[in-house]
């Protein structure tokens, strides 16, 4: 007899965020075909040190975990995973993520199934997708925080290839990769990588999820785009797709839920003191 597979959905939240846009993600992962069995943790990076107060549909969250707030979503994800080790395969989401379609599961565990397959998400950097060399001049004179080596402004590019050298992680010819937005992964593979790597800075926090996708290549596999399309399964609140057809980044947008869905998830979700694990 074979066994089902069974998947974990991890949701990482960031505490000083809006909560309805968590509750509105949780209500249409609970209420929209999936194509695979799935349970769901929210793991909480925590700024204060007061109770923890999330609103949770009471038959769809699995957990609730709370963390330092260190290493942004993808510390968040990690923690995820190694708290619930035995399932088959983990989607890794944002809680500003937005459900899309029906059968949302399943394209990422036949795409991470495939032979060769390592991490699979919704959104390859392809402008990212050159030599290291060229990422460098293209990228001279931006400023961002948390960018610095040695307490001295850096090129960002080399910021990343720091923290990759300095973690053990070879960087490759290219610098393309996978966007930390959504990420699913099976347990081997996320076994065989060790898991995410976890920045201190936000510099490092983007060296992470660049070598997320380096850390499969070590491995003789390969980073995939779920689909050919970008955000075929999730959207993500900060990124729209202009009248180019190109997804470019910015300030997250009000999309509010119609009014039947928030009046849905207002009477589903109690708001209830979330055990701590």
């Amino acid at each position: 007899m074979i066994t089902p597979q069974r998947f974990l959905v991890v949701v990482s939240f960031y505490e000083p965020r809006p909560m309805a846009p968590l509750g509105e993600l949780l209500h249409a992962l609970s209420h929209t075909p999936a194509g695979a069995a799935f349970d769901i943790v929210v793991v909480v990076n925590r700024t204060t040190s007061g109770v923890l107060e999330l609103p949770l549909p009471r038959d769809a969250v699995k957990a609730v975990l709370a963390r330092p707030n260190e290493g942004m979503n993808i510390g968040a994800w990690d923690h995820g995973w190694r708290s619930f080790p035995d399932y088959d395969g983990y989607l890794f989401l944002q809680d500003e993520c937005e459900l899309k379609s029906e059968g949302w599961l399943k394209p990422f565990v036949d795409v991470a199934s495939a032979p060769g397959a390592g991490l699979v998400g919704e959104s390859w950097n392809g402008g990212w997708d050159r030599p290291w060399e060229s990422m460098r001049v293209s990228v001279e004179g931006q400023r961002m925080p948390g960018h610095d080596l040695q307490g001295r402004v850096a090129n960002r590019v080399d910021v990343y290839l720091d923290f990759m050298s300095r973690c053990g992680v070879a960087a490759g010819h290219k610098a393309g990769h996978l966007r930390s937005l959504v990420w699913f992964a099976r347990r081997d593979t996320l076994v065989a990588m060790n898991g995410f790597l976890q920045g201190v800075s936000f510099g490092e926090c983007i060296g992470a999820e660049i070598a997320a996708t380096k850390c499969v290549e070590s491995l003789g596999l390969r980073s995939l785009q779920v689909d050919a399309q970008p955000f075929r399964y999730f959207g993500h609140r900060e990124w729209r797709q202009g009248p180019d057809g190109r997804w470019r980044h910015g300030p997250p947008t009000a999309t509010p839920a119609s009014p039947p869905l928030r009046r849905s998830w207002r009477t589903v979700l109690a708001r209830l003191r979330a055990s701590i694990q």
